[in-house]
């Protein structure tokens, strides 16, 4: 597995070798799953889980989680299974369903499962879940593998 990092300077950080360690190192250099508070706890090649506690700032107006927070806790989990093959693979596609609606406190869990994957392209599908194993949201998404 090649996997490399840029850190915040624009500097690359050296390539994750082992899948396991790739989760931790997306839970440490990952700003932006971060800031929300997300963290991923299994990723393997085409495979990937990430979990996030909903806080009461990301709660829409209507007082359930914000559409937005989910989608990015699934396209996180869909981003850390396509690149977890090594390499480097981009959405270009993404598409999301809302089941059920959650509110502050819910753990949600978002698990990526690789669909298909050939020549330059890969197709994914995110299950998001809340604590209870009820379905909140399904994500597709197509990622494109750079060679």
């Amino acid at each position: 597995m090649n996997i490399l990092f840029m850190s915040q300077t624009g500097e690359k950080t050296a390539p994750v070798e082992d899948p396991g360690a790739f989760a931790d190192l997306l839970n440490e250099k990952d700003p932006f799953p971060r800031t929300l508070g997300m963290r991923f706890t299994r990723v393997a090649p085409g495979r990937a889980e990430v979990e996030l506690a909903v806080r009461e700032e990301m709660l829409n107006f209507l007082g359930v989680t914000h559409g937005g927070v989910v989608f990015a806790l699934a396209d996180a989990a869909f981003g850390a299974a396509s690149n977890a093959h090594g390499g480097t693979a981009m959405a270009i596609h993404a598409a999301i369903d809302y089941i059920r609606a959650t509110g502050a406190g819910t753990v949600l869990t978002a698990r990526a499962e690789e669909e298909s994957r050939t020549g330059r392209l890969a197709r994914y599908r995110v299950a998001v879940e809340d604590g209870e194993g009820r379905l909140v949201a399904l994500f597709h998404g197509i990622a494109y593998l750079k060679k």
